[in-house]
């Protein structure tokens, strides 16, 4: 599984407690029945009472963690980090750190998909850079419609090219400021093929601009890995994992494990369809998004210009060539 079902501290190590003292306890009264005391026995049998009440006595403070926020319930009572109220501690190494994250009593339906922020509507860019250079030929592809966004990736190694698709799953925010420089961050769910495994990513997703003209930063921190479920929708995959995610990219890199990033340079407006792909089982993964409306517009507008053009010089060639009929025919009745 993804992530490891958190058990609380303070119950393992209740637990624990319980047991220790009651395996010497025993010891101790038999001990005690045979008319030979052990000091070993009951020396043991104090150290774990002393601890015990230490320990009890340091439970009242513990640390607490509010959704979003750092978290680490497998350490010892003393340096835990819990999770307040309902929310449990999800990581995806046991003994590591985590997020809380709250626990949904009823599974429900599949989360809703969001549009991404208009910043990156149908914009197609060349990615520049990414954290596995070694792995793809740079730069390669990538397209944004309303709703996902599709990549087309040449390998270093061999002819193949990887096609992928990833959607928005979380509602998304965008802050921007005077200067237009911007961020924007979801949860998101993507997969590609050839995947061996045919999975589906879910992730938290940041995207982030420094200014006009500057490259598009993709920031991707992936909470979840679900094997062999490319059949089936995005939403229903990850809608076990879907989560708060930190409140921006800064704060993410501190909590999450380590990102996988892009840069967009070159971005452009996106007038057309461009490229499709599909799954092993022959189910789309990518689908262009159709163009917008300003595109078809302008095109008919330039259509119509060319015509009106066109036009124009037919009735002016027109208009000489029945200047030049009207002068030979004054010129040969002179």
């Amino acid at each position: 599984q993804p992530f490891v079902e958190p058990v609380s501290i303070l119950a393992r190590s209740r637990a624990r407690r319980a047991a220790q003292t009651s395996v010497s306890l025993r010891m101790a009264t038999l001990s005690m029945r045979t008319h030979r005391p052990n000091p070993t026995l009951v020396l043991i049998l104090a150290a774990h009472l002393i601890r015990s009440g230490v320990v009890a006595a340091g439970e009242t403070e513990q640390r607490f963690a509010q959704e979003g926020e750092k978290c680490n319930d497998n350490l010892s009572p003393e340096y835990a980090v819990l999770c307040e109220g309902d929310m449990e501690c999800r990581t995806r190494l046991f003994g590591g750190w985590g997020v809380c994250a709250r626990v949904e009593s009823d599974a429900g339906p599949p989360p809703m998909m969001y549009n991404f922020p208009d910043v990156v509507w149908h914009l197609r860019c060349d990615v520049a850079w990414c954290s596995h250079f070694t792995k793809y030929a740079l730069p390669y592809s990538v397209e944004f419609g309303t709703s996902e966004y599709q990549w087309v990736a040449d390998f270093v190694e061999g002819t193949a090219k990887e096609l992928g698709a990833a959607v928005v799953l979380g509602k998304p925010y965008l802050r921007v400021n005077q200067t237009d420089v911007w961020e924007a961050g979801y949860f998101s769910a993507n997969r590609f093929t050839p995947n061996p495994m045919n999975s589906t990513l879910c992730s938290c997703e940041y995207l982030s601009r420094d200014g006009p003209g500057s490259p598009i930063r993709n920031t991707d921190y992936l909470i979840a890995q679900v094997p062999n479920s490319a059949h089936r929708p995005f939403a229903e995959v990850c809608a076990p994992f879907l989560r708060a995610c930190p409140v921006d990219n800064r704060t993410a890199f501190g909590l999450l494990d380590v990102p996988f990033n892009e840069m967009f340079t070159n971005c452009l407006p996106v007038t057309q369809e461009v490229f499709f792909a599909t799954t092993s089982g022959g189910r789309a993964l990518v689908k262009a998004a159709p163009s917008p409306l300003w595109a078809y517009v302008s095109n008919a507008l330039v259509i119509l210009g060319f015509s009106v053009f066109a036009l124009g010089l037919a009735f002016a060639a027109r208009g000489i060539m029945a200047h030049d009929d009207d002068q030979d025919r004054y010129l040969s009745i002179g």
